[in-house]
């Protein structure tokens, strides 16, 4: 066989797309004539081959277990890559809705934030302030109690004076009969 029959020969069988007959062709090639020092690597490949369809390769027992076992393993991670690219997805999809709503909203409302007329302003702040007040007024009436409850505390504070005061004739009594 010429040189250039072999390097296509060899393209082909590496792409797969030789014919049995071609790679018998080859393996007679590499196994039965002295090859091209060029072709070195591809000799030692179809020895190795060669030399391997003659052995008896044992195949284990639980070899569809442990297939199936490793192709759901491989399911399971490739799921929750594709649960992790979704939840960035959605993350992103929902910053963009808020900033693009954030920035409508602002640009629609932003003419009405400014009034240029002092009397509308006037009367628009008048209106803020008496509802603040109203509701001021309403929170604080509910603590009207509250000096029921001062009243209800100034006679404790009398025998907060009448403990000084035992106090002060305890110490007392003590110092006559230290006489």
């Amino acid at each position: 066989m010429k040189t250039s029959e072999i390097k296509i020969l060899l393209q082909k069988y590496y792409e797969g797309s030789t014919t049995t007959s071609e790679e018998t062709d080859l393996e007679k090639y590499f196994l039965n004539s002295p090859a091209d020092p060029e072709f070195d690597a591809d000799r030692l490949h179809f020895e190795a081959v060669a030399s391997m369809r003659d052995e008896d390769i044992p195949v284990p027992e639980d070899l569809e277990f442990s297939v199936l076992e490793t192709l759901g393993k491989v399911q399971r991670l490739q799921s929750r890559g594709n649960r992790r690219i979704i939840y960035v997805s959605l993350s992103i999809a929902a910053g963009l809705l808020l900033m693009v709503s954030t920035f409508l909203f602002i640009s629609r409302s932003n003419d009405s934030l400014f009034v240029t007329d002092p009397k509308i302003a006037y009367a628009e702040s008048r209106e803020a302030l008496e509802m603040v007040s109203k509701y001021f007024n309403q929170g604080t009436a509910k603590l009207s109690g509250l000096g029921k409850l001062n009243q209800a505390i100034e006679p404790l504070n009398k025998l907060n004076s009448l403990d000084k005061a035992a106090k002060s004739l305890s110490e007392f009594g003590k110092l006559n009969q230290g006489k």
